[in-house]
C-alpha cells in the first residue's frame, strides 16, 4: 500500500521514527508534506524520544539537544494522544508482553482508533502485523521518501545524514527503500 493512499487520519509515530524524523531538522515540512495529521503518545514524549544528537563540525555526536515539538503542538501539526479506554489499556498488556512499552501503546491506540503506525523494529512490525493486521504500518524512510519528493535532493541528502548522525539511524539491508536510501547518501561526497 503506497503511503500516499491514506487510511487512517492520523500517523502515530514511535519513538524511534520520531527521533530519525526531529533529527533531520525538517520536522515541520515532513509533516507537512504527508497526507496525515502526526499524532505521538505521551508515553512517548515523556520517557522515550526525550534527545538527539547534535553532531559538531568535527563530527563528534556527545552533544545532545532536547526533542522540542511543543511549537508543533501548538500549531496543530502534531497531536499528543494517551490510553482512554479499557480496551486500549487491555491491548497495550497483551501487545507490552512481546513488544517495548511505546510501541506497545502506540499500537493499542491505533488498533482501537484506525490510526496508522510509523515503526521502524521489524519485532514490532511484525507482531502487530499478525496480531492487528487492519494496522496500516509505515517506516521512517517511507516517509521520507514522500517529503524528498518535494525537495531538491541535495537537501534531501542533507536531512538523511543529519538523521544518520542525529538519531544514528541506518536502515537495514532487507528494508525495502534500503537502495533508495543508500543512493542518496552515497551520491554526493561527504
Amino acid at each position: 500500500m503506497s503511503i500516499a493512499q491514506r487510511d487512517a487520519d492520523i500517523l502515530l509515530l514511535d519513538a524511534s521514527c520520531l527521533l530519525n524524523c526531529y533529527a533531520t531538522g525538517r520536522l515541520r515540512e515532513i509533516i507537512v508534506a504527508l497526507p496525515w495529521l502526526l499524532g505521538v503518545v505521551d508515553y512517548v514524549l515523556e520517557h522515550e524520544a526525550l534527545y538527539v544528537r547534535n553532531p559538531t563540525p568535527a563530527g563528534d555526536r556527545d552533544e545532545m539537544s532536547s526533542v522540542e515539538l511543543s511549537p508543533l503542538i501548538d500549531d496543530g501539526l502534531v497531536q499528543v494522544v494517551s490510553l482512554q479506554h479499557p480496551a486500549e489499556e487491555a491491548a497495550y498488556v497483551d501487545l507490552s508482553a512481546v513488544i517495548d512499552d511505546g510501541e506497545a501503546i502506540t499500537g493499542a491506540i491505533a488498533s482501537h482508533r484506525g490510526y496508522a503506525v510509523a515503526i521502524d523494529d521489524r519485532k514490532a512490525r511484525r507482531v502487530l502485523g499478525e496480531l492487528v493486521p487492519a494496522i496500516q504500518l509505515v517506516s521512517t524512510l517511507e516517509i521520507l521518501q514522500q517529503w524528498g519528493a518535494t525537495v531538491p535532493v541535495d537537501e534531501l541528502r542533507r536531512a538523511l545524514r543529519a538523521m544518520q548522525l542525529g538519531a544514528n539511524y541506518v536502515p537495514g539491508r532487507r528494508d525495502p527503500l534500503y537502495v533508495w536510501w543508500r543512493d542518496i547518501t552515497d551520491a554526493g561526497g561527504a
